[in-house]
């Protein structure tokens, strides 16, 4: 913040944040009592200098050691505290940046000498350099070679400031999503080829899109019966509702329902949706569901398929799997859903892969 305290008081609100999820990270210990996960949320170990369970600890030690998390509301940025419990000093590089605006990370403090303390500490850093504005994700860089041993953190806290605008935004996309949840109010129903029905807002669609704007000259306000959507499933009719009301789509999907919202967004006229999808998409694709997403990328549709819109080949989706099995081989080639590929599939994977 660069005007006084005085003056921004009444204006903005002060907010201290846990880490709320780790994104990514070099290497850890294990998987459990000491994984990147162990950052999350407030101090388990410190005050205490020592190898204990509850904190990150890489599992190569090496100089290039590094993890990214996430916190849940951006902030404008004051002090990022650290809390290192043990070998503290390893941290050569403090970066952060904004995760909606995807641009590249801003330092916030760097050196190139790592050292080591004998004594738990807070590593406090000040943001007054940043010049990025909000910010919700901090990347830690580590160097252990100073130490020889594992350089561990408990936790991390940023400490910011949200405007009234900022609140107001939130909690403005809080309530449209309880609108979603909770329709008594509702005015319109709408009934899936299952049979299960979903009840929304005419104004609200209509305003928000013009696949439902058109949909509603179609069938009036004065007609009681649900209007029948048909070729989509509840899922996926229902995150499309649910980006509608808060402009995007939750953060957990089925990989089923990733492809199916790839293959409506532009019936929907909601392209937005496709790019989400597909983030979804590459952050769930495993050894487990790579090759069912290759065989449903459409790339095995018939010319008579392809005139369907849920057959519509999905490059991306195809690229993808490509790029995870070029990474993955001995995984994917060793499971057992291989056996269940067609010939002409099995081809295809080979010639795409080499």
């Amino acid at each position: 913040m660069t005007e006084s305290n005085a003056t921004v008081s009444h204006v903005w609100k002060r907010e201290e944040q846990w880490v709320s999820t780790v994104l990514q990270f070099s290497s850890q210990y294990n998987d459990s009592t000491w994984s990147a996960n162990q950052i999350i949320g407030p101090p388990k170990v410190f005050p205490r200098h020592g190898d204990i369970v509850g904190a990150w600890a890489q599992g190569n030690r090496a100089v290039d050691e590094f993890v990214i998390v996430g916190f849940g509301r951006p902030v404008h940025p004051d002090q990022i505290d650290i809390y290192e419990t043990y070998n503290p000093g390893a941290i050569v590089r403090v970066s952060a940046r904004n995760s909606r605006d995807k641009d590249d990370w801003e330092i916030v403090w760097q050196t190139e000498a790592p050292h080591v303390e004998g004594q738990s500490r807070i590593f406090s850093l000040p943001c007054s350099n940043l010049s990025c504005g909000t910010i919700d994700q901090i990347r830690l860089d580590i160097n252990c070679s100073a130490a020889g041993n594992w350089c561990e953190i408990d936790c991390i806290k940023l400490i910011g400031y949200t405007s009234h605008n900022d609140m107001s935004y939130k909690e403005l996309t809080a309530n449209l999503k309880q609108l979603l949840i909770d329709d008594c109010l509702a005015d319109v129903t709408f009934e899936l080829d299952n049979g299960r029905t979903i009840s929304s807002y005419r104004n609200i669609l209509s305003n928000r899109c013009v696949y439902f704007a058109q949909l509603f000259d179609e069938y009036p306000s004065d007609i009681e019966k649900p209007i029948k959507i048909n070729n989509i499933s509840y899922e996926a009719f229902y995150q499309i509702l649910y980006f509608i009301y808060t402009d995007t789509l939750e953060p957990v999907l089925q990989y089923e329902t990733c492809l199916e919202l790839m293959r409506k967004a532009d019936e929907y006229y909601l392209s937005p949706i496709y790019d989400q999808a597909f983030e979804s998409l590459k952050k769930i694709i495993n050894k487990t569901n790579v090759l069912k997403l290759y065989v449903q990328s459409g790339l095995f549709s018939t010319s008579s398929d392809l005139n369907q819109p849920d057959n519509i080949i999905l490059n991306d989706v195809i690229n993808l799997c490509v790029e995870f099995i070029q990474k993955n081989r001995r995984d994917v080639y060793f499971n057992d859903q291989m056996e269940q590929l067609t010939k002409d599939m099995l081809l295809r994977l080979i010639q795409l892969v080499l």
